[in-house]
């Protein structure tokens, strides 16, 4: 027994340094396990895949140069083009910055000669950008000026449209619905009438005081520039917004 006792006094404490590092080792996972978020498991990288291959797909079908009506033969249409639209409408917040829509249009050619604005039809299924990630739109709050989306028509124009939450199978003109969508146009031949424009993309929350979304920091974000003449080009932090 008496043996038994000094073996147990004889075994040596934890060190400082040990214990030390096991607390940094508990502070790690913690801190692992508090950025792994449930509800957003593709975070801003994965926002920023969905939203790319919607502006790539809406270049595409603007090349192909479909026919978007139902039945071209009795209302045919010409100068198709695409666009990307971005809902803007904070009395949706699950979807407000975050539902993605690819619609295609043309010009309306009627029987006797005169001819009506663009309809728009819905060409792919909706896509939604990752639980708390959002286009930073040009109003936001917490993010600074140089960090913002900038999805415009050239200067002087309006940078959105409206059409129905809902797609539909009939065409719908440009302000025929009652929900306001940012959008960006390419052209058939895969280029844009718009200037250089810029989708970025950050974690947010929504905020019911203002009714509106409420960015964390503009530290980490990510998107791309879209150049007129379609092409694409990739960015994942501040400092290469800073350099441009």
């Amino acid at each position: 027994m008496d043996k038994i006792l000094r073996n147990s006094r004889c075994r040596p404490a934890f060190t400082l340094i040990e214990l030390m590092t096991v607390l940094a080792i508990m502070l790690l996972i913690g801190s692992i396990v508090f950025t792994l978020k449930p509800e957003n498991p593709e975070g801003i990288a994965g926002a920023q895949r969905i939203a790319s291959e919607a502006f790539q797909i809406a270049q595409m079908r603007a090349v192909q140069s479909p026919n978007p009506d139902r039945n071209p033969t009795e209302n045919p249409l010409y100068n198709v083009r695409t666009r990307v639209l971005i809902l803007n409408d904070p009395s949706i917040p699950s979807q407000h910055l975050r539902l993605i829509r690819i619609i295609v249009g043309g010009t309306l050619r009627l029987e006797e000669g005169k001819s009506v604005n663009v309809r728009w039809y819905a060409s792919e299924p909706d896509a939604m950008l990752p639980e708390g990630i959002y286009m930073v739109a040009p109003d936001a709050k917490g993010i600074r000026d140089r960090r913002r989306s900038i999805i415009a028509p050239n200067e002087g124009n309006k940078n959105t449209m409206r059409l129905n939450i809902e797609p539909t199978l009939d065409a719908q003109p440009d302000g025929s619905g009652d929900k306001e969508w940012f959008f960006y146009e390419f052209n058939n031949d895969g280029t844009s009438n718009m200037k250089s424009a810029t989708l970025m993309l950050a974690e947010g929350e929504w905020n019911p005081g203002e009714n509106n979304v409420l960015f964390r920091s503009d530290l980490n974000v990510a998107g791309f520039w879209l150049a007129p003449s379609g092409k694409t080009v990739f960015y994942t932090n501040s400092d290469e917004i800073d350099g441009q």
